[in-house]
């Protein structure tokens, strides 16, 4: 089975160690594929119709689908609009929802038009869409609103498992972080 990893914002291959998350799930009998994003004049619904350009439906329900920060927004849009994957791993999920209250100092850094597209995506309704086994990572020190949105997302989705990776703050590549998708694959 296929495992695909959907980088954080304005990332390639190359920004972060994305290979060890994408060896641990070779480690675990996947074959792991990266999935970069063209980021920049983007908004989500760009992100969201990208990857459905690049993975038909079929791949996608046949697969472990993953992300991290808006790559795992992105992730989680493509499974609440367009196909459930087999698996879903949300790494440091976004909190830029039309439910969530982000800083505004970092929403407005982003432009006007990505802020107002990410506050048009309604969060309960994609989660209610999402059947397939889900799990939601979240480092203790990526802060109130991230681990907000975490436990959020844990409530919301039916067959999902939340895993809190002590000491860790915004980056899926640290190796404690990585340790950890590394045990939950094997549970």
């Amino acid at each position: 089975m296929k495992a695909y990893l959907i980088p954080g914002w304005g990332e390639d291959l190359n920004d972060r160690n994305y290979e060890a998350i994408l060896n641990v799930y070779k480690q675990a009998g996947y074959e792991p594929q990266f999935l970069p994003i063209t980021w920049s004049y983007r908004t989500i619904e760009d992100w969201v119709e990208e990857i459905k350009n690049k993975l038909s439906k079929n791949q996608i329900q046949n697969s472990l689908l993953s992300g991290f920060s808006f790559g795992a927004m992105t992730a989680f849009s493509v499974a609440g609009t367009y196909q459930n994957p087999k698996k879903l791993h949300l790494f440091s999920l976004s909190c830029y929802y039309n439910d969530d209250k982000p800083k505004t100092s970092w929403l407005q850094s982003i432009g006007k038009r990505r802020a107002a597209s990410f506050k048009a995506i309604n969060f309960s309704k994609l989660a209610s869409n999402i059947k397939c086994s889900t799990d939601i990572y979240c480092g203790s020190k990526e802060g109130p609103e991230m681990l907000h949105r975490a436990n959020q997302a844990n409530k919301a989705i039916a067959s999902s498992r939340l895993f809190i990776v002590d000491g860790v703050s915004h980056d899926a590549t640290d190796p404690q972080y990585v340790r950890t998708i590394e045990t939950a694959l094997k549970i």
